[in-house]
């Protein structure tokens, strides 16, 4: 089955909603940083992330959440800097 990489990342002040995002994104991908997902999904779970996204950032107009969708490539050459920079994107793979 075909997996597409996405990164999901969002700024949203009210903690209980952000909160509530997080832990549905949980299910799709790994959190890379405290607002930042990163997943490989189906083109079905793409289809309903897509519909998760869109939810929370109608909650609120100062909500902000972006889904951001690479291609293979474009994933494979992503350069982790930091504290984490002994990860590599196999880490991530589901």
């Amino acid at each position: 089955m075909k997996r597409i990489p996405v990164l999901i990342l969002y700024d949203i002040s009210d903690d209980s909603i952000r909160n509530r995002l997080s832990k549905e994104l949980l299910y799709y991908g790994c959190r890379t940083q405290k607002s930042l997902f990163e997943a490989e999904v189906s083109e079905g779970e793409l289809k309903e992330l897509k519909k998760i996204v869109d939810s929370y950032a109608e909650l609120d107009p100062s909500n902000s959440v972006n889904l951001y969708i690479l291609t293979p490539n474009q994933y494979r050459s992503v350069v982790r800097l930091g504290p984490d920079d002994s990860l590599t994107i196999d880490d991530f793979v589901i």
